[in-house]
């Protein structure tokens, strides 16, 4: 059978012609090798569902295997999605970031030992490769005075030490250092006054970040 060439905006069944790529529709028949395009420049072309043969001009191959490419990320050696050259830098600095925050925090809890009120917890953002990565953390500890001047000197010392721990304090990190050597100052002071009266103890807590 003949093939039929048609144009766009004529009422159509099995073809479409644009103006950049031409699309060619030949009946066959099975068992009967495919009818050639009348086009010079259709030389490639594949049998739909349908019992046709689909044709495209050279530049609507072109075009059609530019497309598929475009739609294809590329994989790393595992199988993974591969970054690109920015993605894989934001990662990189996540993952700096993420190091040294976990670092911080764990200064905190190795030096503040049994005034630690829990682990440390951590907030997260994630990143271009879909995993997650810490960009702050925080540690609660316990800074109420102890029932005695000598154990709240003690306590004082602890928790100041625990605060300037990390290589990088934070603003907040001094913050409850001064508080500290302040409370250790009031302790010195009731210790020198020979106030020796037990007090009962409280729940204040502070937060190292």
């Amino acid at each position: 059978m003949p093939i039929n060439k048609m144009d766009m905006g004529v009422s159509m069944v099995n073809g479409i012609k644009s103006p950049q790529n031409e699309f060619f529709v030949a009946e066959t028949d099975a068992g009967i090798k495919r009818g050639s395009s009348d086009s010079a420049n259709s030389s490639k072309a594949q049998e739909n569902a349908d019992g046709y043969e689909l044709s495209l001009s050279d530049e609507g191959w072109k075009a059609l295997d530019k497309g598929e490419k475009n739609d294809k990320k590329e994989r790393d050696i595992s199988g993974r999605e591969k970054l690109s050259e920015e993605d894989q830098r934001k990662v990189d600095e996540l993952e700096k970031i993420d190091e040294n925050v976990r670092t911080h925090e764990q200064a905190h809890l190795n030096a503040a030992g049994g005034y630690a009120r829990g682990g440390a917890s951590y907030d997260y953002v994630t990143g271009p490769d879909g995993k997650r990565y810490a960009k702050s953390g925080h540690v609660k500890i316990d800074t109420s005075p102890e029932k005695t001047p000598e154990a709240t000197i003690r306590k004082a010392d602890i928790v100041r030490k625990a605060a300037l721990a990390p290589a990088d304090p934070s603003p907040s990190d001094r913050q409850i250092a001064a508080d500290a050597a302040e409370m250790k100052s009031k302790a010195q002071k009731e210790l020198e006054a020979g106030a020796t009266t037990q007090r009962p103890l409280t729940s204040d807590q502070k937060t190292y970040s």
